[in-house]
């Protein structure tokens, strides 16, 4: 059964249906397949399923792929599989998820095996593994024709940031950013931590003006104000765009360890504080303790052990977690 990303993504939201079986989603668009990614996501926690992800290297890595579907089985768990690459299951890959397919429709398995590629030409198409998801699963379209489906989907997206647009703004950004999906999320993004009420023409041309994109530097000044919520979006903006996570490391642990030298006395000035963010520092030096700065810059130890691979933990969930505690928060207080 072949669907469009438009029609089935906002189903996604709906944790009663519970996702199994065979899924394909083929774009071009890189942001499109993070989209549904994170879509199946909330669903995929919401009935929780364990989440993993498998990158083929060749058609043998299809092998894992079943072997994981097979042990599952044994368990009362459901999990969620994520495949990435372009490598085809040989034919008896195809068998083995043919049977995975029939369990899957008749309540037997509770699995899902989402595949992401890129597009599918009509060659592609024709062939035996994409023909297997479309008559026994689910092949989602993530491709976008013309700009009213640009549009389409970036009003779902600017509904769940919670922003609103003239219609005449509409016409503005959708012009600014022709055919660029991601310039136009990013503008999204960006008037979902400024704006108040309908966005305007003067108010977007503004924020075109400015530049659509988050920096390091953007996320300091959210630690510094204490706002984690804001911090957290733009953690989650540099992640999807594909920043550093050690850049974003050194953002936190630059300020963490400004913070611990003025607790011990040291000129702001000689540390390499702005004079017009002085009295910020000063007053977060007042206000973090000395086991909440301990804390951090030993979380940042952590967090670089992870990056380099060294250890289970996930060095983007361990820089929310510094986040939560630059900022002396438990819990994230609803947008």
């Amino acid at each position: 059964m072949q669907q469009r990303f438009l029609a089935i993504y906002p189903t996604l939201a709906q944790p009663q249906t519970v996702l199994t079986g065979l899924w394909l989603v083929h774009s071009d668009e890189e942001l499109l397949l993070q989209w549904l990614v994170d879509g199946c996501r909330a669903n995929w926690q919401a009935n929780r399923q364990i989440i993993k992800r498998i990158e083929l290297t060749g058609s043998k890595s299809w092998q894992a792929v079943i072997a994981e579907l097979s042990a599952l089985s044994l368990f009362a768990e459901s999990t969620a599989i994520i495949v990435t690459g372009k490598h085809k299951p040989d034919d008896d890959t195809l068998s083995a998820l043919h049977a995975f397919a029939d369990d899957a429709k008749a309540g037997n398995t509770a699995h899902h095996l989402l595949w992401l590629l890129p597009k599918q030409d009509k060659k592609a198409q024709n062939s035996k593994a994409f023909k297997l998801f479309d008559t026994q699963g689910t092949v989602i379209d993530g491709n976008i024709s013309g700009e009213n489906q640009r549009q389409q989907l970036l009003t779902i997206k600017a509904d769940e940031l919670g922003v609103k647009l003239h219609p005449s703004a509409w016409q503005v950004l959708m012009a600014h950013t022709e055919n660029d999906l991601l310039s136009a999320y990013q503008t999204l993004w960006r008037l979902s931590l400024v704006a108040d009420g309908v966005v305007d023409v003067p108010q977007l041309q503004t924020l075109l003006a400015d530049g659509g994109s988050f920096t390091v530097f953007d996320l300091s000044d959210a630690l510094l104000l204490g706002d984690a919520n804001t911090a957290l979006k733009i953690i989650h903006h540099l992640k999807h765009h594909d920043t550093a996570a050690s850049i974003v490391l050194w953002a936190i642990l630059k300020d963490a360890r400004i913070i611990a030298a003025m607790k011990q006395g040291s000129d702001p000035l000689t540390l390499g504080v702005w004079r017009n963010k002085i009295t910020t520092y000063q007053r977060l030096t007042r206000q973090l303790s000395p086991q909440a700065i301990s804390q951090l810059l030993a979380l940042g130890y952590d967090i670089d052990k992870a990056i380099k691979g060294l250890g289970d933990d996930n060095a983007w969930r361990l820089l929310e977690q510094a986040v939560l505690i630059f900022c002396q928060k438990s819990t994230i207080s609803p947008a």
